[in-house]
């Protein structure tokens, strides 16, 4: 099969939606509304299985799993619909709806709804059980607390930080289409180098980092599975399932493709058992590559790294956590404070979107309202981030920059270059889209919903000159070693 690049997507992604897919976002969110409204707000307690790498069986990996994708699909379309209902009745409206806006975080909302949409090819049923499975999922699998710890939370968590010191996996640069690269290097994988709660935490942990480099419409991220050396010492059924598992159902439409390089003749024997366990969606985005041209269909050779045959001098580094990253969590005034702005904005978008979700689209003042408490929304977000998550070596590398925009450094015998994205969603480019936003609901005849956050003394987060600075420190440590 021929290595083919993926062009950035249109269909279905909000700001190029058609006129019928607007109405399925619309139809999604009132579903979403009721499935929420229909709930007690306070739940019974208790809890099920979190969906992690303990329910797979080690010795018979996949047994459970119909081979059949239409099969295999009613079967997902059941557990997701049990797992919905037994979310709201479990835990109640109130801690379902915060885990949803902490699944958003930063996000546009829209597109959150859009990618379980599309996962469930517009069947709005089964995207709204989908998300709702989701979101147990997140509130059984401690999914915030371990964004929350951060690098040094988790430190004391056996084999954690373990796994980022020898970097088995990390995010660096883009490919041909500005989409992050994730690189796993499978032959420094060792079953019990840690534990397997640590090894899960630290799957969670490296996918939600990822969603902080995403920018623009490269909303999707291309993995590469460094198979060079690996041996039957490496395979781990259960990580593997719960990866897959989670592409698919926990974080659906966010891979790009995902590349095998240089499988040994033994991963042939395994990808025959593996093949028929994956949904058919993320299967036909698995691509084998032998070359180094090969891969750079996907990379120019200019971000590859060159330990796989690109000219990126680029090399991991793992700098430890401090306790000083820590320290605006515990400042409880400001999270407070923060966090109270946050409940405000988002019932401000909530009571907007319950109306225009049931219209048909063509209020003007309404849509303009919408975007801009989404773009309010996520301006917060950004000034509450220090606060209400934990920091990775993605924040002291300067790559999440803290203000929306992702850097990359590229160094090479031609010295160092940088790719900075994400300027259409950074802090400063939607302050100044909310102040023509503000004129043209005026226009429109609508309100200007009251504004609720700080301002940009209180945001606690890196402005656009932050990232220079970060480099410079980069550079001081790469000197120094």
């Amino acid at each position: 099969m021929a290595v083919t690049e993926n062009p950035l997507p249109t269909d279905g992604i909000p700001g190029y939606l058609t006129s019928d897919q607007e109405q399925s976002l619309r139809d999604f969110w009132a579903r979403f509304f009721k499935l929420a409204d229909d709930a007690p707000e306070e739940g019974k307690g208790g809890g099920g299985s979190a969906g992690g790498m303990n329910d797979v069986d080690e010795k018979k990996p996949g047994k459970d799993i119909p081979k059949d994708d239409e099969a295999k699909a009613k079967m997902r379309a059941e557990e997701e619909m049990k797992n919905a209902n037994a979310a709201l009745q479990q835990y109640g409206s109130k801690k379902f709806l915060a885990t949803y806006w902490r699944l958003v975080a930063s996000d546009d909302p829209d597109m959150i709804m859009m990618r379980f949409c599309r996962a469930r090819k517009y069947d709005i049923n089964a995207g709204v059980s989908m998300l709702a499975s989701c979101i147990k999922w997140r509130m059984e699998g401690d999914v915030e607390k371990i964004v929350q710890k951060g690098e040094w939370g988790m430190r004391d968590a056996e084999g954690f930080l373990k796994q980022m010191e020898i970097g088995k996996t990390y995010t660096q640069g883009t490919d041909r289409k500005g989409r992050p690269v994730v690189y796993i290097h499978v032959a420094k994988h060792k079953l019990f180098d840690q534990s397997a709660k640590a090894l899960e935490d630290f799957v969670i942990f490296q996918m939600e980092n990822v969603r902080y480099l995403l920018a623009d419409r490269a909303d999707k991220v291309t993995m590469v599975f460094n198979m060079t050396g690996f041996g039957l010492a490496n395979m781990d059924w259960k990580c593997i399932l719960f990866i897959v598992k989670c592409l698919e159902a926990y974080y659906p439409e966010s891979l790009n493709c995902m590349i095998i390089h240089s499988a040994p003749w033994v991963f042939q024997g395994i990808w025959k058992i593996l093949a028929p366990m994956l949904d058919p969606v993320v299967r036909a985005k698995v691509q084998m590559t032998k070359s180094n041209a090969d891969l750079q269909v996907h990379i120019p050779p200019e971000h590859l790294i060159k330990q796989l045959g690109g000219n990126n001098d680029w090399e991991w580094e793992f700098t430890p956590p401090t306790e000083e990253e820590a320290e605006p969590q515990q400042d409880k005034a400001m999270v407070k404070k923060l966090t109270a702005q946050r409940e405000k904005l988002i019932q401000q978008y909530t009571d907007v979107t319950r109306k225009w979700a049931k219209s048909d689209g063509h209020d003007e003042a309404l849509n303009l309202t919408r975007e801009l408490l989404r773009n309010r929304l996520r301006v917060q977000s950004y000034a509450l981030d220090p606060y209400a998550r934990g920091r990775s070596v993605y924040h002291r590398h300067g790559n999440i920059v803290g203000n929306g925009l992702v850097s990359f450094e590229y160094p090479s015998s031609q010295g160092p270059e940088w790719e900075v994205r994400g300027y259409d969603k950074c802090r400063e480019s939607l302050q100044v889209r909310n102040e023509f936003l503000e004129t043209q609901i005026k226009a429109a005849g609508g309100k200007v919903p009251a504004s609720v956050e700080g301002g940009k003394a209180e945001a606690g987060s890196d402005d656009e000159d932050e990232a220079p600075k970060k480099r410079e420190r980069r550079k001081s440590r790469s000197s120094r070693s």
